[in-house]
């Protein structure tokens, strides 16, 4: 049996890092048919409950040291983790993980990471040491092998795409009970907006609700899609209490197919959540990014999907133009959108074979 250790941004109640674990999770599974996976986990309990595999504490550095020394391997599954933009604290964290496991002579590998940004020159010195110890590595994007060529990693990067391109879909059926349960009349056209704080900002807030108000002067239902529990629940609260309208905001948790499930029946997603995006691309909803990150930028610029503009200094003409641009194209956007989705799934299918590899080189080792 091999054992595995998989360490990412688990167990925050994060749609897009579940909707991770869960594809990863799948796709070891169907690879390897006897496999025990271990998480890295801010809720363990949680985290097996939901998956049926075995969590550790992130809180409890006692309990991660010893899932490392029981792996076989150790794998970075998924998301932007290396980074220092929020703080330097996470980043130091994953950087120790790496390190004592390489220390313990583990085989590391990062599956369909992002990566970046890192402001900080000691930060910078710290990742390019540790990474060029990482014995394998796809990354979702190619802007993140460029990043991390620019700091001096010196292994070979291979660019696949976002992990969560794997999920399978949920019936009809399933989606029509969520819509009923959250009363989403089906004969009614809806746009969606994932929105997050950010920075302490306001404006960006305020233009999202004259936005909201302006869709539904046009006849759109707007429901808000958090992708963060809770602070985004909040976060859409506030929207909708500077708005004319009554926007609905989804309060009940999902699972991640559940929310492509639900996004699959969108006219139009207004997204500042990366992985709202990347749920809008699998379910081909035309969508329109709001940059507060420059991975926003990196995946519109993917799929061929608009900018709305960037969050600190977001116009709201601009943004309405854009907008209005989608609606009157829009069938032209998901015919962008099936393309796309096609290729990005095989490229996500890549990092199944370039870690199928990995574990039988490991074995002849």
């Amino acid at each position: 049996m091999k054992k595995i250790f998989l360490f990412g941004y688990y167990g925050f109640q994060n749609t897009g890092d579940e909707a991770i674990l869960e594809a990863i999770i799948d796709q070891i599974k169907k690879t390897l048919a006897d496999v025990k996976l271990t998480a890295l986990s801010y809720k363990a309990k949680d985290t097996f409950q939901k998956y049926g595999i075995d969590a550790v504490s992130r809180n409890s550095f006692k309990e991660v040291i010893k899932a490392i020394k029981e792996s076989d391997v150790v794998i970075s599954g998924g998301g932007s983790i290396l980074q220092d933009v929020t703080s330097s604290r996470s980043l130091i964290y994953y950087s120790v993980i790496i390190l004592l496991a390489k220390k313990m002579g583990k085989r590391v590998m990062f599956y369909g990471n992002g990566f970046g940004p890192i402001t900080r020159y000691s930060n910078k010195k710290l990742v390019k040491y540790i990474i060029n110890q990482v014995d394998v590595i796809t990354v979702r994007d190619y802007q993140s092998k460029e990043y991390m060529q620019s700091l001096g990693i010196k292994k070979d990067i291979v660019v696949t795409a976002d992990i969560a391109f794997g999920l399978e879909d949920i019936s009809e059926e399933k989606v029509e009970t969520i819509l009923q349960k959250e009363a989403i009349e089906t004969t009614k056209k809806w746009v969606g907006i994932s929105v997050r704080e950010w920075k302490g900002q306001t404006h960006y807030k305020e233009v999202v609700a004259k936005t909201a108000d302006y869709l539904m002067s046009r006849n759109y239902g707007v429901v808000f899609i958090p992708m963060q529990f809770p602070s985004d629940i909040d976060t859409s609260r506030e929207i909708a209490a500077m708005m004319k309208g009554t926007p609905k905001i989804i309060e009940s948790q999902y699972s991640p197919r559940e929310i492509i499930g639900m996004i699959s029946r969108l006219d139009l997603l207004l997204g500042m959540r990366l992985h709202s995006l990347i749920f809008a691309a699998i379910a081909e909803v035309p969508m329109v990014g709001l940059e507060y990150d420059a991975k926003i930028k990196n995946f519109l610029k993917l799929v061929n999907q608009k900018n709305g503009g960037i969050v600190e200094k977001i116009d709201i003409i601009h943004l309405w133009s854009t907008i209005d641009a989608v609606i009157e194209h829009r069938d032209e956007h998901i015919q962008q959108l099936r393309g796309v989705k096609k290729s990005l799934h095989k490229k996500m299918e890549m990092n199944i074979e370039i870690f199928s590899k990995f574990m039988q080189e490991g074995e002849k080792q």
